[in-house]
């Protein structure tokens, strides 16, 4: 996978790379990350810079490890005190010498092929952005977090975004995808990503490139394995924190609203309102009724399809119960950050 002489073709010279991970406590996974990403790059053009938010756990002893064991790849870590994603990519892609920025996450691991692939896609295609497909596995050997895993890969529970679902297709244009790779100079460009954003910095920065005439395309050649939140608890406080942020960047980019982003906020707002009005109208009650037995019913219904194909019948009420964490979360979510009108601190993901 080496570079060509000096004297190729310009279209057959690869360009130098960047991979920026911001990080956080992830001594769990980030050594798998870095060792999946070291051989899938010329070692003379390829760096990879993890940011790290003051990790407390044995992250950054793991990451020195990685350095010494691989030291062609040029692994290093700087400090990211805010502790705020967008923030931590802004500073890792600073201090990045690549001209493609490869935007990874510590909790998903990449498949052999992933970086040379949307490397040869930004070169040939007339894409700004490229990404590839999340497969989305457990957090924990757990049935909660196996729940946990389905629920969040299924239509149902997380809408119609591609890059959770998709499996097999070539290129396509798409709103946005995760962790995308591009050109610092489009970084650049756009003035890096938004730091008052604390969460949908990905999404934001994908808009301000479509509205600036870019192309982001989604491929399945490739893929990442992202862990899902393996409790309850944590999967309530990250979709929460989603649909604040969601808010905030639509109020940001009235624009870039979808539909699909109003129906769990208009159904946390109808149990809500139903619930409320019923102490003076009992009609209230009996519609509340309706629509909770018809979610129930709906999520039941998909809850059996996962577990037949998983062939795991206990799993049946934990995913109905993931279905809920999530639509409420994020539906209360987006109406806190949609009612209130400075930005909040948040934990990061």
């Amino acid at each position: 996978m080496g570079v060509t002489c000096a004297d190729a073709p310009v279209d057959k010279v690869l360009p130098s790379v960047s991979v920026v991970i911001p990080c956080l406590n992830e001594e769990r996974f980030i050594a798998e990350v870095i060792e999946r990403l070291v051989p899938q790059y010329d070692g003379k053009l390829f760096e990879i810079i993890v940011v790290d938010g003051g990790s407390t756990d044995r992250t950054r002893d793991v990451v020195a490890k990685c350095g010494e064991r691989w030291p062609e790849s040029k692994i290093k870590i700087i400090n990211n005190a805010a502790r705020h994603i967008a923030i931590a990519v802004n500073l890792g892609i600073s201090e990045a010498r690549g001209e493609v920025i490869v935007r990874m996450d510590a909790h998903s691991v990449p498949s052999p092929n992933y970086v040379m692939r949307c490397v040869e896609l930004l070169r040939s295609e007339n894409a700004a952005v490229v990404g590839m497909p999340w497969r989305i596995n457990a957090g924990a050997a757990t049935p909660a977090a196996r729940a946990i895993a389905l629920a969040v890969s299924h239509p149902f529970g997380i809408g119609d975004a591609k890059y959770r679902l998709l499996r097999e297709g070539g290129p396509r244009s798409v709103d946005t995808v995760p962790f995308g790779v591009f050109r610092k100079s489009l970084w650049e460009e756009l003035g890096g990503f938004n730091e008052a954003l604390l969460a949908n910095e990905d999404y934001d920065f994908n808009y301000r490139v479509r509205q600036h005439g870019g192309h982001i395309l989604l491929d399945t050649a490739a893929h990442s394995i992202y862990f899902a939140r393996p409790t309850f608890i944590e999967l309530a406080r990250q979709y929460f924190r989603y649909g604040h942020w969601k808010a905030q960047m639509i109020k940001l980019h009235p624009r870039s609203a979808r539909w699909r982003q109003a129906v769990a906020p208009a159904f946390v707002a109808a149990i809500m309102g139903l619930s409320f009005v019923g102490f003076w109208r009992e009609t209230a009650w009996w519609l509340l009724l309706i629509v909770m037995t018809v979610y129930l019913l709906l999520a039941s219904a998909f809850a059996l399809r996962l577990v037949r194909r998983a062939k795991e019948s206990k799993l049946l009420p934990m995913i109905i119960l993931s279905f809920l964490v999530i639509h409420f979360a994020w539906g209360g979510g987006f109406w806190n950050g949609l009612l209130r009108g400075a930005f909040l601190a948040s934990r990061e993901s």
